[in-house]
């Protein structure tokens, strides 16, 4: 029976979990962890939960290749070889844009390394939640399904709700997996349980066995009874590994056990913080010599005591690797806590004040310490502060798809809107000698998607709208962008003061997909039933084709879609007749149009070759004027008698 793993609200609350009510099949070493180690209020804390730092994906690698020196499955394999191509992610409130492979094959390890990273956790959590969920890391020869669903994300009993589509396949089940746990921590009251809350949590889907309060202490917890709604009985904890009584549930002991047993121990320290959030006044890590910018760190305490910014031991931002490292733009102690006291899971507020007088790059690692007392574990804060002596700065204010996205038909066209913040200490101005103009980076490049009735040129897209923009004030942009074909267009971006300087460089990246055009074969056939045909006999040849890309095909304008030789494009056919629209070019489609996902005819008279024997002959799809289709390779097969 397959049941909820991921629990979407509080009305969810009745489904269950797979892994809660079933005992685990691979069983690992014995651990010394015991039955009283248990403590349901706290099962791993968030200094270790939400720290993506605990292994490379050379880590990883070692770890699954331990744990499966031998692996009996071969389709698909085992996890320490299993690949996959992973996509582009876009960046949200709970994880980081994640830059897809580009078609390559990434191996589980660095697919996980990436997507913690991206999420803010821990990989090693990661991977005992994969094992309690399907038992991926140690089994030796996994099914599709196990892959399919590894984390067990958005398995209902009943049909899943439209958020869930999408979510199947490695990739997404890890990506949405660790996602959700974000979610969990940031949400505190649309899920059932939360940190600082006390909870009845059952000890199993059956709500006769029972429940008892739980006064949840951290957001990792809190996450774990959301994604689990259960908690182990003691006939649970003492079965180990095992199978305990009609009451037991496993979800969160083996989640438990696993850690212990993997990892060690899953709580943290007394002193432990993550970060929540981390900006500059002027909205980007690009100074200018000689003018202040103010930095605020919002750290959240993940440890186990309370901090104070008083007292014996105030908690203080210091310099860090190693400790009291002297910088040559920041203190020894850069910061003091500003509120007066943070309880655990709360966040504190550090600010302090730059103002390099050199230009330059610096890396600057920082960590919380509780003076006189001790540092604290370090979540991996290391910021890179670029120093520029030009006076020319800016930062991304806003991008505007004139459309709302930058998915577009093949030729055509959309207005851009980019909104870029004054951060130097110039004013900007539209004319004169020096203009502020938006331009293709890096220098000199090319645009693949310049509107030639637009753009200045090939390089520069536009002048700012306004005549002149002072420090703190924001310039608009605009131009329109043209789409020449089908496939993905990155358009990189950057100002520039024509004959001064180019400006700092804020990762201005238009992303811009033409809709493809592509097709499959589905089925061919010919008037005379077989393909022995006689020597200059005439015969007609059917060919039914898949829509198997996003453009719409069409019959008439604009760009008509058409059968046509191919191996090479527009070669002369020898089974050319006067019915055909010119010897590379048999015929149109039948329908006038055929939507992505639906089926086309395309239906031609042809002659079979004056000489005897076997004959290929390819063709392939065109839409006239824009492009080519993918070639399936498609060939219609005659024995000339």
């Amino acid at each position: 029976m397959k049941t909820l793993k991921l629990k979407l609200g509080i009305v969810a609350a009745f489904f269950m979990l797979v892994a809660t009510i079933l005992p685990p099949v691979f069983l690992p070493k014995v651990s010394a962890v015991s039955a009283s180690d248990w403590n349901a209020a706290r099962i791993i804390d968030d200094s270790v939960f939400f720290n993506p730092n605990t292994m490379s994906a050379d880590d990883i690698q070692t770890f699954l290749n331990a744990k499966v020196p031998n692996c009996t499955g071969s389709n698909p394999t085992c996890l320490k070889s299993y690949t996959q191509a992973i996509p582009t992610v876009n960046g949200d409130a709970y994880c980081s844009t994640i830059n897809g492979s580009g078609g390559s094959a990434y191996n589980v390890a660095t697919i996980i390394k990436i997507v913690t990273a991206a999420c803010d956790m821990n990989p090693q959590a990661m991977l005992v939640l994969i094992q309690k969920e399907q038992g991926l890391v140690t089994s030796t020869a996994p099914t599709n399904y196990m892959y399919q669903f590894a984390t067990g994300f958005c398995v209902y009993d009943t049909t899943p709700p439209p958020a869930c589509a999408g979510t199947d396949g490695f990739f997404n089940q890890i990506y949405y997996g660790a996602r959700q746990f974000q979610k969990y921590a940031k949400n505190l009251n649309d899920f059932n349980f939360a940190a600082g809350r006390t909870s009845n949590i059952q000890y199993s889907p059956n709500a006769s066995c029972g429940s008892s309060p739980v006064a949840i202490q951290n957001a990792a917890t809190a996450g774990l009874y959301n994604y689990t709604p259960y908690q182990p009985n003691q006939a649970s904890l003492n079965a180990g590994y095992g199978t305990g009584d009609g009451c037991s549930s496993y979800g969160n002991r083996n989640f438990w056990r696993y850690f212990w047993d993997w990892f060690g121990n899953p709580i943290g320290t007394e002193y432990a913080w993550l970060i929540d959030s981390f900006t500059y006044s002027g909205g980007d890590n690009i100074l200018t010599v000689g003018y202040d910018e103010t930095v605020t760190l919002k750290a959240r305490n993940v440890g186990r005591q309370p901090w104070y910014n008083h007292g014996d031991h105030p908690i203080r931002l210091g310099t860090w690797e190693p400790p009291n490292r002297s910088s040559s733009i920041l203190p020894i102690r850069p910061a003091t806590m500003q509120e007066s006291v943070v309880q655990p899971n709360q966040v504190g507020t550090f600010q302090f004040q730059l103002n390099p007088a050199n230009p330059g790059v610096y890396v600057e690692s920082l960590n919380l310490v509780a003076e006189n007392y001790a540092w604290m574990s370090w979540p991996g804060f290391r910021p890179t502060i670029v120093v520029s002596s030009s006076p020319y700065q800016w930062q991304i204010d806003d991008v505007v798809y004139g459309t709302g996205t930058g998915v577009m038909n093949p030729d055509s066209r959309q207005l851009i809107t980019v909104k870029a913040k004054n951060t130097g200490n110039v004013t900007w101005s539209k004319t004169g000698g020096n203009p502020v103009r938006l331009a293709t980076w890096g220098p000199g490049r090319q645009s693949g998607v310049y509107d030639s009735s637009d753009w200045l040129n090939s390089i520069r897209a536009t002048d700012m709208n306004e005549n002149s923009v002072a420090p703190g004030q924001v310039a608009g942009f605009q131009f329109y962008v043209h789409m020449p074909g089908s496939g993905n267009f990155y358009e990189q971006m950057n100002l520039v003061a024509e004959g001064v300087s180019w400006f700092n460089d804020p990762g201005l990246v238009l992303y811009l997909h033409g809709r493809t055009y592509a097709w499959q074969p589905v089925w061919q056939s010919l008037s005379t039933g077989n393909a022995n045909i006689g020597r200059n006999q005439t015969f007609d040849i059917t060919v039914r084709v898949r829509n198997t890309g996003e453009m719409a095909w069409k019959k008439t304008d604009p760009f008509k879609v058409r059968f046509a030789t191919d191996d090479p494009q527009n070669r002369g056919s020898g089974f050319y007749t006067p019915s055909w629209i010119n010897d590379t070019r048999p015929t149109s489609l039948v329908e006038d149009v055929v939507n992505p996902g639906q089926e086309g005819t395309f239906t031609f008279n042809s002659r079979a070759p004056n000489s005897p024997g076997g004959r290929y002959e390819y063709f392939s799809l065109v839409a006239e004027g824009i492009e080519w289709f993918n070639d399936p390779g498609f060939n219609v097969y005659i024995n000339v008698l």
